[in-house]
């Protein structure tokens, strides 16, 4: 069944790569929409500075080893969506990264997906909700929520680089694309959830809909003009 849905995957793998670059513009356009001057963004912004004093204050073998670790249970994670089998994680002695041990050929989502999907941060949403209802929406788990993200986008931006193995295996255009584009929406999802939580996320992908309509009938009605 992995085969099949490699398969599938890498037989869509550049259709995906271009609703990806269509929906730019409205990603981009989205973030226009979000009022961040509410308690929850400020508590969200708490966390963020509160990660990054973390950061500076931790040792770099620290901070990086525990990069490694995100990213390849990351690699895991997908593999096990995707229907392979996936063994043990190993860090390099020399501290220069780390390897998932998979069967198979495998996919480019599993490649990449370390680059685009917080996976700390998604988990700690699926036991928020409850949380937040149970407390009232209390403001310190949105500081947490920005703790991730920040750790998120920490990790991005210390792995990704054009020496990067699992980039150049698939392509720098392609994995720019996929990169960029599926990081602003998974940013413009959180920010979301941080509104309204899953309600939040709802409207998001609702909104980001709606302007990729609006550009489609921007683009037809300046063809119809040269017509």
């Amino acid at each position: 069944m992995s085969k099949v849905i490699d398969y599938i995957l890498n037989l869509c793998k550049w259709p995906i790569a271009c609703f990806l670059l269509f929906c730019l513009p409205a990603l981009y356009k989205s973030f226009d929409f979000f009022d961040f001057f509410t308690l929850k963004f400020y508590a969200l912004g708490v966390g963020i500075a509160f990660f990054c004093f973390t950061l500076l204050a931790a040792g770099y073998n620290m901070r990086h080893s525990m990069q490694i670790i995100a990213h390849e249970l990351t690699h895991t994670f997908f593999a096990y969506l995707t229907l392979h089998k996936a063994g043990r994680i190993r860090l390099n002695p020399d501290g220069s990264g780390g390897s998932m041990l998979l069967k198979g050929y495998g996919n480019w989502l599993i490649s990449l997906s370390p680059y685009f999907f917080p996976l700390f941060a998604f988990f700690y949403m699926l036991i928020m909700s409850p949380l937040a209802e149970a407390t009232d929406e209390h403001l310190l788990l949105y500081a947490i929520l920005g703790y991730f993200l920040a750790y998120y986008w920490s990790t991005v931006l210390s792995q990704v680089h054009v020496g990067q193995t699992d980039i150049i295996e698939e392509g720098y255009v392609f994995s720019a694309i996929v990169i960029v584009s599926a990081n602003m929406f998974v940013t413009g999802a959180i920010l979301a959830y941080c509104s309204q939580l899953w309600q939040g996320v709802k409207l998001y992908l609702l909104l980001v809909n709606k302007l990729n309509v609006d550009n489609i009938k921007y683009i037809e009605n300046l063809i119809a003009s040269y017509f």
